[in-house]
């Protein structure tokens, strides 16, 4: 009687013990589960959410002819697939004359309207292109008219220009959220003493904001 007890009683413990093993491991696999539903529904929202944003902002940097630039630039989409473009772009650039080298600094608004023209399935890559207007203010040698050699420049040293600009955007997603942004600009301006015509080639990065 003694040995049939003690045999149950080692009998339960074992089974006590394979059935506790056995909840840990279950309550192990149903918390990865729902940690794994969780991702899953997470990863879903922000793929929706960049395939139908509204709101994106970019920061880009680059080459302007004889020197270097960056520009803000804010996307407002008005369907699925084109948007309106407002950004802030500066200049900063040197004009040889004389074998003196000149400082010309720009700071322009720009605003216009893009055309999404290309695009993978995935959505992972995307092409556009647009147009607009641009006014802004151009400094040329710190709005100094005196050169280093002692000449006087003859051109308005510091005045509002204005013009147009057409562009390409491309957009290559690292996530559903961030993108690299490559921009390429040619910017017009009508007035410009120095030059109509300014290039913009820009690298940076774009970022989702509804």
């Amino acid at each position: 009687m003694t040995l049939g007890l003690a045999k149950f009683e080692s009998l339960f413990c074992e089974t006590k013990g394979k059935s506790n093993s056995h909840n840990t491991r279950f309550m192990k696999k149903s918390l990865i589960n729902k940690l794994l539903l969780i991702v899953v529904i997470l990863f879903t929202s922000l793929s929706l959410h960049a395939q139908s944003h509204k709101i994106a902002a970019s920061f880009t940097g680059g080459y302007v002819q004889g020197g270097f630039g960056g520009m803000a630039t804010l996307d407002y989409k008005v369907n699925e697939f084109d948007y309106v473009q407002l950004n802030i772009q500066a200049g900063f650039a040197k004009l040889e004359y004389q074998d003196i080298k000149i400082p010309v600094n720009l700071y322009g608004f720009n605003a216009g309207y893009f055309f999404d023209i290309l695009r993978n399935n995935k959505r992972t890559f995307a092409l556009s292109i647009g147009a607009g207007g641009t006014v802004g203010y151009e400094t040329i040698n710190n709005g100094d008219e005196e050169l280093e050699n002692s000449q006087i420049l003859d051109i308005d040293t510091g005045k509002v220009v204005f013009g147009a600009y057409a562009g390409i955007d491309a957009d290559i997603f690292l996530i559903p959220t961030i993108a690299i942004n490559i921009k390429a600009n040619e910017v017009y301006h009508a007035n410009s003493d120095i030059g109509e015509f300014t290039p913009y080639l820009g690298l940076g990065i774009k970022l989702i904001l509804k």
